[in-house]
Order: structure tokens, then C-alpha cells, then sequence
């Protein structure tokens, strides 16, 4: 099971890329209160609520659909005002 951090704990950018396996469950942990929203609410089934959490919380799981897609998730984190985005890519094929 995959779990994407917001804000992540280690990273060099503000953007994170990720690719998920159709089928394949997601967990969402925050790890700081803030934003949380999506741009594409066919990506995972069910779609993960976009809105304000209050940290530490986790939510999910959440399935990659059986079809190619992509999904950018954005955290806004309102203790440091800074925005985290990963970028997530579904395909068939078991990821590297």
C-alpha cells in the first residue's frame, strides 16, 4: 500500500512525482494541518475528499481506477504557507 505525506518528509522540490499500479491502494497522511484537493476525481475510487485537515491524520485507502490516468494532489500547509503537489501517474504496467 502507498502513502503520500503532506508536507513530505524528505524532498529536494515542491513537487513530487509517483506512479501507482491500477488496482493499488493509497493511503493520505498529513503530517501538518492545511488544504488538501485534487484535479482529477476519476483517478482513485473513492475520490479522496478535497478540504481542510487538522494533523496528525491519515485517510484512505484509496484505489487506483483500471484505467491510464494521472492526478496532481496539493497540500497547502497553513503553519508554513508553503504548497506541496505530487504528481501521480496510474498505468497497467507494475510500476518501477
Amino acid at each position: 500500500m502507498g502513502v503520500i505525506t503532506f508536507p513530505p518528509s524528505s524532498q529536494t522540490t515542491e513537487t513530487i512525482q509517483e506512479c501507482y499500479s491500477w488496482g493499488e491502494p493509497m493511503n493520505v497522511q498529513f503530517t501538518e494541518s492545511g488544504y488538501f484537493s485534487g484535479d482529477n476525481s476519476e483517478a482513485f475510487t473513492p475520490n479522496p475528499p478535497t478540504g481542510n485537515f487538522v494533523a496528525p491524520v491519515t485517510i484512505g485507502p484509496y484505489n487506483a481506477v483500471a484505467q491510464n490516468s494521472s492526478v496532481t494532489f496539493t497540500f497547502f500547509d497553513t503553519v508554513t504557507g508553503k504548497s506541496y503537489s505530487y504528481e501521480i501517474t496510474i498505468q497497467q504496467e507494475k510500476c518501477p
